[in-house]
């Protein structure tokens, strides 16, 4: 009882106030603390490393070793994707334009989404930032790194909070 309260409150909550906290940090001096992503990684890890059983994509179909795996890999997939056009973006602008933090963060948020939810947060996060990012550089002189982690925190709340049976009606194909 006090383990399920641990996994539906505390780490949704403590989640929440990391990432406020990393947004805000991202926003004031665009940086990254390894302290404050620790924390997030615990808060997201832990309701699958208590109860693996909530979070696997086939229950009881596979060693709980390799559930576990599977959990990691689709918890990553933002991640991935991210990772992917940070080298692209890399390769074409000879400039790092996704900083490494936005890249942990991504990993870490990634894992109190429901399984293989981490790529639509990513696309959310695009979307929620193409806005800002537009007015910024039509404001704007001066090139100054868009904060994405307050984005990222933003769609991934979104993701978690909002039933999984509206978002298969937003994206049926997810």
């Amino acid at each position: 009882r006090n383990m399920d309260f641990f996994i539906r409150h505390i780490c949704p909550t403590g989640a929440f106030v990391c990432s406020a906290i990393m947004s805000w940090r991202d926003i004031q001096t665009r940086e990254v603390i390894d302290r404050e992503l620790a924390w997030l990684s615990f808060f997201t890890i832990m309701p699958t490393a208590v109860a693996p059983e909530s979070q696997t994509l086939t229950q009881g179909a596979l060693p709980l070793w390799m559930q576990q795996t599977v959990t990691l890999l689709s918890a990553s997939g933002g991640a991935l994707i991210l990772c992917s056009i940070a080298v692209l973006a890399r390769a074409a602008t000879g400039k790092d334009l996704i900083g490494k933090g936005d890249l942990l963060f991504t990993l870490a948020i990634g894992f109190m989404l429901p399984c293989h939810y981490s790529p639509l947060m990513l696309c959310i996060a695009f979307l929620l930032a193409l806005p800002f990012s537009l007015t910024c550089l039509l404001a704007q002189k001066t090139k100054r790194p868009l904060p994405f982690i307050p984005f990222l925190a933003i769609s991934a709340f979104l993701m978690h909070w909002v039933p999984t049976s509206f978002i298969g009606l937003l994206f049926p194909s997810w």
